[in-house]
């Protein structure tokens, strides 16, 4: 072989390409939000502007970076402001954001397009609030149990006395636990719009607990005592006497014209008295129009008188449906009056002027439906 053979084989040897060996890893620290490479003393990141020792995002001029490290690469194209403003928005608020829309969006689609007299918005709206209050509740003590154990600055009655601490070092720590705030604010958004968009929630239902003041107890005796004896018969004056007391006479004329202007001078006090509902008349709406009242004087029930019912709606329609039930033929006291009469189930507390001397309460109205009572008749 020529020398000049040889200097060929070893130009071409040296214009050959060399053997791709992959690219270098780089084995030092990287950037914990974009695992950019970082030098050992570098404090921001020269890629997304992350401070870690802070804990923030600062802002990072591209030009000046290339000019203060010359190894770095040309300049990335340039983003448009909204390409900017995504690329800054979290990837763990897309799933926050999004499920509580589907959730406003759901609620707004039903409500639109059920009837508006639908009876479904009550359950509806009831379920949804008591599911959204019940995620919020287990939630809340979920974090406060998961930030108390690692973080001895929260105490046990924070989680009463100072709710938000434990959430407020929860959003600290995103996306760690995004599905405890995302879940939360889920609740919230089933409570807000089930109080506000399904609506349909009976609210004097919810704070109604059927606990209603009871009937006295000396009312139901006489009740049983009529109830055994029949109606009584005897000298009503006198066995109210001790009840009314003379100065609580209107009907008579015993006082003089000075007391009589006296009287009307004064403020008119109106008293309560429990009474019962011997026996009711209906117009001709079928609605009740009026109520036959007894009371109690002395132990034995007397005719008080009759009141035209002012009640609500629902309470006037259920009173009437336990009245048709409970119908007989006799009434429970002598009233000289021709009506519909009922078994003594039904006492009301009523309130009242003065009491007359016939044992009759002067402008009676409806103060409250006591409990119905259930004796053996």
């Amino acid at each position: 072989m020529s020398s000049f053979d040889s200097l060929e084989d070893s130009q071409s040897a040296l214009l050959d390409a060399p053997e791709d060996c992959g690219a270098v890893e780089h084995s030092g620290p990287v950037c914990s939000k974009c695992e950019a490479p970082m030098a050992t003393d570098q404090m921001v990141c020269r890629s997304c502007g992350w401070y870690p020792s802070l804990g923030i995002m600062v802002e990072v001029d591209a030009d000046w970076e290339r000019v203060a490290s010359p190894e770095a690469g040309p300049a990335p194209p340039k983003r448009s402001p909204m390409e900017e403003f995504f690329s800054a928005i979290p990837s763990w608020t897309w799933p926050l954001v999004g499920t509580n829309l589907l959730i406003l969006a759901a609620c707004v689609a039903g409500r639109l397009l059920l009837p508006a007299s639908s009876v479904a918005f009550e359950f509806w709206g009831v379920w949804q609030l008591v599911v959204g209050l019940a995620m919020v509740v287990v939630l809340h003590v979920l974090c406060f149990v998961m930030t108390a154990s690692s973080d001895t600055s929260i105490g046990l009655f924070d989680i009463i006395v100072s709710p938000l601490k434990a959430w407020f070092k929860t959003f600290n720590k995103l996306p760690e636990r995004k599905w405890l705030v995302i879940g939360a604010t889920n609740g919230v958004m089933l409570a807000l719009t089930a109080a506000l968009v399904v609506g349909g929630i009976n609210w004097d239902r919810l704070w109604d607990w059927n606990i209603k003041a009871h009937t006295k107890t000396s009312l139901v005796d006489a009740i049983t005592s009529a109830a055994g004896n029949g109606p009584v018969e005897g000298d009503l004056e006198e066995s109210i006497e001790d009840f009314t007391g003379k100065a609580g006479q209107v009907d008579g004329a015993k006082g003089g014209k000075g007391k009589a202007s006296t009287d009307k001078q004064r403020e008119v006090v109106r008293k309560n008295a429990d009474c019962l509902i011997v026996g009711f008349e209906l117009n001709d709406l079928d609605k009740l129009s009026k109520l036959y009242m007894a009371h109690e004087v002395n132990g034995r029930l007397y005719y008080a008188g009759n009141l035209t019912p002012n009640l609500e709606p629902e309470e006037a329609a259920k009173l009437k449906a336990g009245l048709m039930r409970s119908r007989t033929g006799t009434p429970l006291v002598k009233t000289g009056h021709v009506a519909t009469w009922v078994k003594p189930r039904f006492p009301v507390r009523v309130s009242y002027t003065v009491q007359s001397t016939d044992g009759k309460l002067r402008d009676m109205q409806i103060e409250e439906l006591l409990p119905e009572i259930n004796l053996p008749w």
